[in-house]
């Protein structure tokens, strides 16, 4: 056996394996947002598949999988760490948790990657095809197992080349990580000119169809099209839940709403957690709010909300509140997808975590709301609330029984600063609208905030770190993508063709 690739990495052993490994998964981050080096794709993807294909034992392929992994997401993730910075001195001791136990530990999943595809080994060209569906497994098992965290999919790579991104129309987030692999074996098919060919015929094929789509479908607006501001309070973390800064912070907001312009607009979304209260149990608060809105415009508000029903057991909820003019909620929508250790602790009903909880949140555990859903308010198009990281998880953004016309973000990305983080939530909540045909309002506290319209344009933009406001037309919804309609379909069909090759290849 020979490789085409990189001879030296066939005979590599040992240690030098595993950092050649390692070092390998950190390139990879250079193709993620903010920087998108996608080009590197090429050379650290079929390097992965040789170290991988050339391991003599199943152990070892696990572990060269592991190393990759693990340098995948350690430097891929440092970001999170950053969040610790907020309290350094109460947090401290959780840093090497953060920053290097816990991607370690996520790095595992990519163990299985090299051991799925070993059956193929003896062929390389299978391999490599069938590399590419392994790792696409993993990534989808990633991004739905244990609550799912699908971040960093290699797919994003390019969301520099906007006419690319328009096949997760069709196949997805997962589909195009599945491509990206494929074409980035490209190297390993100079043995097989019609593997080759096919490979960059596919990824010229999909650029152009996606270059026409654009062309074809300019971003349009109804005569009727509601204006929307986005508020970027731009509110450092360290400050935001300081009780003596709490007025101030709400002011500054304030401030933003009610700043005059030349049309006023329909609705003012405000970042999740803008309101630190429920306007339910504090309608004063939503009065001072409201007389704030101009003209007749609806505030979407991220907001607090607590069920307190049974007051020896209240609920607590990470919600969007919709309030009217005259101070009245018209509508509420509950974040279902929270996360884990930040929102909630995993397994409390078997073991009391209360001390923690109480230290993450501040008030112990998030309940979770019933699901995605479409709000009607105050004449305003229906719209699907999500409030922070629910924007990263493909197919599950909007009721498909009730489908919305819009998609509205709410996050808080201060705690992360300015790291690749917030860019790379961004870039995300970009490719949720391209999946879903649909246009994306998204207010951050520090940034990123913008409109985005349903093929991916970014019409108009608040940068990182900057106090301020946006006020743009909302775009028109495109009809229903065959992504919005079958979610994954056409991701496990492009799958089962794939793996299908592969076999037929090794035999």
């Amino acid at each position: 056996m020979t490789c085409c690739k990189i001879p030296s990495l066939e005979a590599l052993t040992g240690f030098k394996r595993y950092a050649a490994a390692f070092l390998l998964g950190v390139l990879t981050v250079l193709a993620l947002p903010p920087l998108g080096l996608f080009p590197i794709l090429f050379l650290t993807v079929p390097a992965f598949a040789t170290l991988a294909r050339f391991a003599p034992t199943r152990g070892k392929s696990f572990c060269v999988g592991w190393a990759f992994g693990a340098g995948y997401f350690i430097f891929g993730l440092y970001w999170i760490s950053a969040a610790l910075f907020v309290d350094i001195e109460q947090w401290k001791w959780v840093m090497p948790l953060s920053l290097i136990v816990g991607p370690t530990v996520l790095a595992l999943c990519y163990g299985f990657i090299p051991l799925l595809a070993r059956g193929f080994r003896n062929h390389e060209a299978a391999h490599a095809i069938f590399f590419a569906v392994a790792w696409s497994l993993i990534e989808y098992a990633r991004g739905h197992l244990l609550t799912g965290f699908p971040w960093n999919l290699p797919g994003y790579a390019w969301h520099h080349v906007l006419p690319v991104l328009q096949s997760t129309s069709v196949v997805g987030i997962y589909g195009l990580t599945l491509l990206t692999l494929f074409w980035a074996t490209i190297p390993v098919f100079r043995a097989h000119r019609t593997l080759r060919h096919i490979a960059i015929m596919s990824l010229v094929f999909v650029t152009a169809a996606g270059a026409v789509r654009l062309s074809i479908n300019p971003t349009s607006y109804r005569d009727d099209a509601p204006y929307i501001r986005l508020v970027q309070g731009n509110i450092p973390q360290e400050t935001k839940w300081n009780k003596d800064d709490d007025w101030r912070n709400f002011e500054k907001q304030l401030t933003l709403t009610a700043t005059k312009s030349d049309r006023a607009p329909d609705a003012v979304i405000w970042p999740e957690t803008a309101v630190n209260a429920d306007l339910y149990q504090f309608p004063e608060i939503a009065s001072i709010i409201a007389m704030k809105l101009p003209g007749n415009a609806t505030g979407l508000l991220g907001s607090l909300r607590v069920d307190v029903r049974d007051p020896n057991h209240p609920y607590f909820y990470n919600s969007v509140t919709a309030l009217d003019k005259k101070g009245k909620v018209v509508g509420n929508y509950d974040k279902h997808h929270l996360v884990p250790f930040g929102e909630f602790i995993p397994f409390r009903e078997k073991i009391s975590f209360k001390p923690i909880a109480m230290a993450v949140s501040g008030v112990g555990d998030f309940t979770r709301g019933p699901g995605p859903q479409t709000l009607h308010v105050n004449g305003l198009p229906g719209f699907s609330p999500l409030v922070c990281y629910e924007v990263i998880f493909p197919g599950e953004v909007a009721d498909i029984n009730n489908r919305p016309k819009w998609l509205v973000n709410v996050t808080n990305d201060g705690w992360y600063g300015k790291t690749a983080g917030p860019y790379q939530h961004f870039a995300m909540a970009r490719i949720r609208a391209i999946e879903e045909g649909l246009p994306l309002a998204r207010a951050a506290n520090t940034g990123i905030s913008g409109m985005i319209d349903p093929l991916g344009r970014v019409i108009a933009k608040l940068p990182l770190a900057i106090a301020g406001y946006v006020d743009e037309r909302l775009p028109d919804a495109l009809p229903a993508t065959p992504y919005a309609l079958y979610i994954d379909g056409f991701f496990w069909l492009l799958l089962a063709g794939f793996a299908a090759t592969a076999r037929y290849i090794r035999n």
